[in-house]
């Protein structure tokens, strides 16, 4: 009879070569230029590039919508304020022209009489409330006379003309007015043309 043999289960069987270290054979066979990835690894879902890319192109879109809308506005703006400004040059004395209307009307009518009335003082009187109408309606507007006569001369103000022989008092100081100067709320608009003692 056969002889019995106690086989503990831990002992590697004769030929059982389950170890793939110890049994390359065992390993899959690699296809030759075929690259090995590791298992552990996860991969990146290609899927999210395209959606960060999809959401850069839609907000550069909204940008240049932005940009150009904006960009329109300004132009309407600059538009109408140089339509304003235009306006404002051509009609800005309108007020002025509209006081000085019924002067015109005044000198119309005085001009009139003048052809047929036989009383030169009445037509002289007449004349100097035109003046003084006129005067009063350039005063509330902000015209100011220069008064020059007798003053030092000041360049800043006065135009000197020409210069004479004047008595000792008088040297550097406007010895007539040829014509007037004006200032327009305090802006000198017209100097005055002077003739200056020396």
């Amino acid at each position: 009879m056969f002889g019995k043999r106690n086989i503990d289960i831990d002992d590697e069987l004769p030929g059982d070569k389950t170890n793939p270290e110890e049994n390359p054979e065992m390993l899959p066979a690699e296809e030759e230029g075929e690259e090995v990835k590791d298992i552990t690894e996860d991969d990146e879902p290609q899927d999210a590039a395209g959606k960060n890319s999809h959401s850069e192109a839609e907000k550069i879109s909204e940008l240049n919508d932005k940009y150009i809308r904006l960009h329109a506005d300004f132009e309407n703006f600059r538009r109408r304020t140089n339509k304003e400004k235009s306006e404002l040059i051509m009609y800005g004395n309108k007020d002025l022209i509209l006081k000085i209307l019924p002067v015109y009307d005044d000198f119309e009518r005085a001009l009139e009489l003048m052809e047929k009335a036989d009383n030169k003082e009445a037509i002289v009187e007449g004349i100097k409330l035109i003046f003084n109408k006129f005067k009063g309606i350039l005063q509330q507007a902000g015209l100011k006379e220069i008064d020059a006569k007798g003053k030092e001369f000041d360049p800043e103000i006065h135009d000197a003309i020409t210069k004479i022989h004047a008595s000792p008092d008088m040297k550097g100081k406007v010895v007539d007015s040829l014509e007037k100067g004006y200032t327009l709320n305090d802006k000198i608009i017209r100097h005055s043309k002077v003739v200056v003692g020396e």
